[in-house]
């Protein structure tokens, strides 16, 4: 018997005998963290039978809900938390069975589902065809690409009746799992505190639950059996270079891709770009020698064919491996699911092409990949968070299904890809179970391994080179996609970052493990004498754990006091710390502090170390998990010596050739990053590879590739610049307002908020607006929702509504809006035509002078720094923000320039030679503002609207 609580009364009922009421709402949101319910469906229902129907279609008539409900548990969509915005959730009582995140335990890969998505999913027919018709809806078929949302349908109940039939077809999913799996489900969910905790267990109570007995446990030998090892790619074949325009040919009128493809089109850049790939891998075979190359392809010419089609060709020709590398794991994504499959499927007919031999793999950084021997160590352990709890239930019958253990299968929110992290592979060197049973990394690694092709991304490429080359196969062929992210990614992994979090992370983590040992040899049936040596290592062990935690904080407390005094009153962010620095009486006070830190984490790790030898003298199999802990320990010695190791070079021992910091925040950090990364990706990947290709649709500035070839390390690569097919002046409008304030005056901001008001008018919303600052980007905000609601426009802003997947997600839906982005929205975002119609770069993107790599790196340049580094880099950026407008053939716009230096400044003339040629107009802005509405009116006109 489970209970509820609704309002003052208590209703005791038995998940399965009970009357079930199925939810669904129009939502209109009202700010962050404010949501109105404006119109309300429900059904009543018991099993398939439908016991009444509410609708109320104002605040008022939603009050009368409780009523209906009568108590009885709610069934919903991703609900909850409006209901808690609205305030409805205290009313309508704690029995919320929300069918997302039922479907996301049962049904993985539906987490992202709207409701017409997932019953499409499940294999059901909306429930309402007849409505359905009289609102115009096409009804989802399973696969269906364009589904309604059930937030756009008029009739709430007809969607409640939907969520009632996919929360029908979940129960009887969950049914049909073993009862053992289903108390094991139970009882996570209950130590997640979550409702369906109630119905899993009343499932496997039930009598028809299929088998008996207790929890169930985790089946490694099943895991273990779905992860057949591949056969290996063997040895390369004689080499076979390409014949000159042979891949061009491909693409052209007559060729596969045209036969495959009904609405293909050759794009002459596209061939230009594939021939251009073809020769560098080409001529690293031929007599030619190594050689690399720099392509940049615009938008719209199909980079991704261009350089998969010769790759694909190179590998299977010549039986090699071709690595390519994309800055996300998104991008990674894309090519592994839909561009390579595309292109094998045209090639499967060319003659003399066996692509049924191709064989290509995707491979991620360890801690993408959940190890089964942690999960189960946390799923047995005594102590579990709720957030673990929360992770657990999530993974438990993924673990049934999943082939490649991939964190890409689940959604997860902040807290638990916190848990991922602690069952994660990112121990697999230290793990004993790695080389056999069932290891999804391990198995992820062999598939690598046996690859024609290998989509990795920069961040594995990187730490790759970090460790010797021991994370990826050998390979001599490299293609690096959004190239101009890979100094930036360079810099991240050959550089550090210490927090006050890390070094407590540490003591949690090797207490964590003494406390684990001790409990396994207490349970174990050693003989006494060895529960006393186990004993007597854990209190060692233990003790220095807090003179480590202790001298730890009194070292961030000195950095902290040290970085204030620097700063003076003036915050200007993270301190650089230079050879000044470091000459002051204060750092001396630091270096003693630093001492004491260094010897209480020795002794710490000398303890460790005897404890460990205290777990490898005793027989396998001694004390339960005894294979775990041992891992885990060699993996806490591996990482506090590379953390003691870094923190001396910040403290006591600086490299002339790094860059260190103190970040601020209340979470206070020690970072380093090398000064320049080229000389290192010179001499271990250029010189080490037979050949590299870089391509990006942003690798020139100016017209050249000077810049990025310096900052890389490139010697004497081809260099290719491809435009883009798009007729650029017909699709695109550059307002430069020529009375805007620069942005050091005091009326900048309000010039720009009264600007940004007027052109989300002009635009009817559908505008995107990108700073560089997150101060002005507040300010904006607050000044446009002053207005902007008032005209029926919302007001999006990164931070204070949402984090950016959130905002564009709610941009789509309603594009009746504008949406406010920093440094995410600058790249990378593809929002589509139909919701962005014009784009406003507030602010061109330069570098924050006083930001420590940047300050250090400029200060490399003996003349000119800012124009031979500060200006490049930001044109670099400034041409990623302008892409976000045109990205298909069709698409038309708007971009407005905010920033009058790009017409005031000698240097603005770089940013515009470094675009595609638009249309420009310079003008003050009530000229530009009803250009801007003939603009779109000449858009609406020309596709008919």
């Amino acid at each position: 018997m489970t209970q509820f609580q609704f309002g003052a009364s208590l209703l005791r009922v038995h998940p399965l005998d009970a009357p079930v009421v199925a939810l669904a709402a129009r939502i209109e949101e009202r700010g962050a963290d404010r949501a109105v319910l404006s119109a309300v469906g429900a059904v009543k229902f018991h099993g398939d039978r439908v016991l009444g129907e509410f609708h109320a279609d104002d605040e008022q008539a939603v009050a009368r809900l409780p009523d209906f409900i009568g108590g009885a548990p709610l069934a919903a969509h991703g609900l909850s938390g409006a209901l808690a915005q609205a305030g409805l959730d205290a009313a309508l009582g704690a029995g919320l069975w929300d069918a997302r995140e039922l479907a996301g335990l049962l049904v993985p890969a539906s987490a992202d589902d709207a409701l017409p998505q997932l019953t499409a999913r499940l294999g059901l027919e909306w429930p309402t065809p007849g409505d359905a018709a009289r609102r115009g809806l096409e009804w989802p078929t399973p696969g269906d690409a364009a589904l309604p949302g059930a937030a756009d349908a008029s009739d709430v109940v007809a969607d409640a009746h939907a969520v009632r039939v996919v929360h029908l077809a979940l129960v009887e999913r969950a049914r049909a799992l073993p009862a053992g799996a289903l108390r094991r489900l139970a009882d996570l969910l209950r130590r997640a505190r979550s409702p369906l905790a109630d119905l899993i267990a009343a499932l496997a109570d039930a009598p028809s639950a299929l088998g008996a007995g207790p929890i169930g446990a985790l089946d490694e030998a099943a895991i273990a059996s779905r992860l057949e090892r591949p056969r290996s790619l063997g040895t390369p074949n004689p080499p076979k270079p390409f014949a000159p325009g042979e891949v061009g040919a491909l693409l052209a009128d007559g060729g596969p891709f045209a036969r495959r493809f009904p609405r293909y089109e050759p794009r002459a850049e596209q061939a230009a770009m594939a021939e251009a790939v073809a020769r560098s891998l080409g001529s690293a075979i031929g007599d030619d020698g190594p050689r690399h190359l720099l392509v940049e392809g615009g938008t719209g010419i199909g980079k991704s064919v261009a350089y998969l089609l010769p790759a694909v060709l190179f590998a299977l020709r010549n039986n090699a491996r071709v690595v390519i590398s994309t800055n996300t794991i998104n991008l990674q994504e894309q090519l592994v699911a839909k561009d390579i499959p595309d292109l094998l499927n045209a090639l499967r007919e060319e003659p003399g092409l066996d692509v049924s031999r191709f064989r290509c793999a995707q491979l991620k950084g360890k801690a993408n990949y959940l190890c089964v021997r942690r999960w189960e160590a946390h799923a047995n352990g005594d102590a579990m968070s709720p957030d673990e709890a929360r992770l657990l239930a999530k993974t438990l019958v993924w673990l049934d299904e999943t082939r490649t253990g991939d964190r890409a299968e689940l959604r997860l929110d902040a807290p638990e890809a916190a848990s991922w992290d602690r069952m994660s592979a990112s121990g697999f060197s230290a793990c004993a179970g790695a080389r056999e049973g069932a290891c999804f990394y391990r198995h992820a690694r062999e598939e690598a391994a046996a690859a024609h092709l290998l989509v990795v991304n920069h961040a594995l490429l990187l730490s790759d080179l970090q460790v010797g080359g021991s994370l990826l196969p050998d390979y001599d062929f490299l293609i690096v996609d959004e190239a101009h992210n890979l100094e930036t990614e360079a810099t991240r992994q050959f550089g550090f970052r210490i927090s006050h979090a890390t070094v407590e992370d540490l003591v949690e983590r090797l207490g964590g493990v003494i406390h684990g040992f001790g409990q396994a040899a207490r349970a174990s049936a050693m003989e006494q004498a060895r529960k006393e040596s186990a004993a007597l290592r854990c209190d060692e062990a233990q003790t220095p754990l807090y003179r480590v935690r202790d001298d730890w904080a009194r070292l961030i407390a000195g950095l902290a006091e040290f970085a204030a005094a620097q700063r003076g009153e003036s915050d200007d962010g993270e301190l650089r710390i230079t050879r000044t620095e470091r000459a002051q009486p204060a750092w001396s006070a630091l270096d003693v502090t630093w001492a004491d830190f260094e010897r209480s984490i020795a002794e710490a790790a000398e303890r460790a170390a005897a404890l460990f030898r205290e777990m490898e003298s005793l027989p396998a199999g001694a004390a339960p998990a005894l294979d775990q802990l041992k891992g885990d320990l060699t993996e806490w010695l591996a990482d506090q010596g590379e953390a003691r190791e870094k923190a001396r070079a910040f403290v006591s021992q600086p490299d002339d050739q790094t860059v260190y910091w103190i970040g601020r925040g209340a979470n206070l950090s020690l970072n380093g990053a090398p000064l320049d990364v080229a000389p290192r990706l010179r001499e271990e990947l250029f010189d080490a590879k037979q050949a590299v290709v870089l391509t990006s649709a942003t690798l020139t500035v100016g017209g050249g590739f000077a810049h990025v070839r310096d900052r890389l390390g490139v010697e004497e690569p081809d260099e290719v610049a491809l435009g883009s097919p798009f007729d650029y002046r017909k699709a695109a409008l550059l307002c430069i307002p020529t009375d805007v304030p620069e942005p050091g005056n005091p009326r900048y901001i309000d010039a720009v908020a009264g600007m940004l008001d007027e052109i989300a008018r002009m635009s009817d919303g559908r505008v995107m607006a990108l700073f560089t600052s997150h101060a002005a980007l507040r300010a904006a905000a607050a000044r446009l929702r002053k207005t902007l609601p008032g005209r029926g426009v919302g007001v999006l802003a990164q931070g204070p509504d949402g984090a950016p997947q959130q905002l564009l997600t709610r941009f789509r839906r309603n594009p009746r809006a504008i949406l406010l982005g920093t440094a995410s929205f600058w790249e990378g975002v593809d929002v589509g035509n139909a919701a962005l119609k014009t784009l406003v770069l507030a602010r061109l993107p330069f570098n924050v002078p006083t930001e420590p790599i940047f300050a250090a790196r400029s200060a490399q340049y003996e003349r000119d720094a800012f124009m031979r580094y500060a200006v490049p880099q930001a044109v670099l950026r400034f041409r990623q923000g302008f892409g976000r407008l045109i990205r298909g053939k069709g698409d038309r716009g708007v971009v407005v320039a905010l920033d009058s230096r790009i017409a005031s400044k000698a240097y603005g003339r770089v940013f515009l030679e470094s675009i595609p040629p638009a249309t420009t107009m310079r003008a003050p802005f009530r000229e530009i503002a009803p250009a801007i509405r003939r603009w779109h009116a000449d858009d609406g006109a020309e596709s008919g609207g």
